[in-house]
Parts: structure tokens; sequence; C-alpha cells
């Protein structure tokens, strides 16, 4: 299979867990660069307005996210905000988490995906995001009760939490990840905004 194919395949898993989380009628959708992912999204709410945020490429906002002060200021609010495989990347997970509520409205929700720091990938081959070619640019891994921490430190009540096996898809092994949910390759959080 494809790489794009893979990718592809694990977006459409993605989506299944995400669609059923969002609310309000304006998105946005972070690091999606306009990607398959964010397409599907589109498709399947067009009664919602969807936004972009990305370092580079064709978004509504161009945002540093290792540095989101030093951008230009966002003068809209969300309801939504969609995280999918972004804070990994990121130098301080506790500073984008932050922004990310800043963007948000009152009571607005944030969707967050990453690789699970103690999934099967990790299990098999411990430095995956490190040196492994096709993901280089992990700086940060996280298991759940990590993730937990860092939203309820910001501000955050977490409304649904959950292991999803839509990555590193491909790989016979991912069905022992069917087995026992903790070593999935995902984590997804999805937590709501608590008023200051």
């Amino acid at each position: 299979m494809k790489k794009q194919d893979v990718r592809e395949k694990s977006d459409k898993l993605r989506f299944k867990y995400i669609n059923r989380y969002i609310k309000g009628s304006e998105v946005l959708d972070i690091g999606s660069s306009e990607g398959f992912l964010h397409k599907l999204l589109k498709s399947k709410n067009k009664e919602k307005k969807f936004y972009t945020l990305d370092f580079s490429g064709k978004v509504d906002f161009k945002v540093n996210l290792d540095f989101p002060e030093k951008s230009k200021p966002i003068k809209r609010k969300f309801d939504t905000i969609i995280a999918g495989e972004i804070i990994e990347h990121l130098e301080s997970p506790i500073r984008f988490i932050k922004y990310c509520k800043s963007l948000l409205k009152k009571k607005g929700r944030i969707i967050l995906t990453t690789p699970n720091a103690i999934g099967l990938q990790y299990l098999l081959k411990e430095d995956w995001c490190v040196f492994y070619k096709d993901y280089r640019g992990h700086t940060q891994t996280f298991t759940m009760p990590m993730l937990e921490r860092i939203f309820l430190d910001s501000g955050f009540k977490i409304f649904h939490k959950d292991y999803i096996n839509a990555f590193w898809i491909n790989n016979p092994f991912q069905y022992f990840s069917l087995l026992i949910k903790k070593i999935r390759p995902d984590l997804m959080i999805v937590a709501d905004s608590v008023s200051d």
C-alpha cells in the first residue's frame, strides 16, 4: 500500500472518532493544510464553517505554534478546534494548549489526537518517532495521564478520552492493539474550555 493510501485510510479512521464530537458552527482545523481529513470533515459538515491554521501553505491563519505570540493575532473565536497529530511536534505542549484555549469561544471544545507513548509502535520500536524516516519532527510523546494533566492545568474539563486505532495501520501487529486498548497507537482527548 502506498504512503498516500495509508494516510488516507488512517484519516478515514480518525474521521470516525473526530466527527462525532464537533460542536458549534465555526471550526478551526490546526495543521491539516487542506489535507484529506480536512476535506472529509468539510464534505460531511457542510453547515459548518471550517478555517485552517498552519505555519505555511494556503491556510486562513499562519502561526508558528512554537511561538504563537510572535504571530499576527487571530481576532476570531471558534466553537471547536481540531488538533490532529500536532502536539507531538511542538516544543511546548502546554503553551500550545493554552493558545488553543485563547482561540475558543466560551465553553468551546478542542479535539486532539496524538501518538500514544505506550502504543504498540513504541513497544516494537522504541525510537520510532525519533529516527523513523516518515515521522521525523516528533519532539514529544504522551501517555493519556500526561495529556489529561496538561488539559486540566490549562483550564479544560475532559469531555471524552479514548485510545484509538487510527494510526500505524497496515501492520500485522496492529491486531494486538484491538485486543489491548491501552497499546492502541493513538490517543484522543475531547475537552471543553472552563470559564476563568
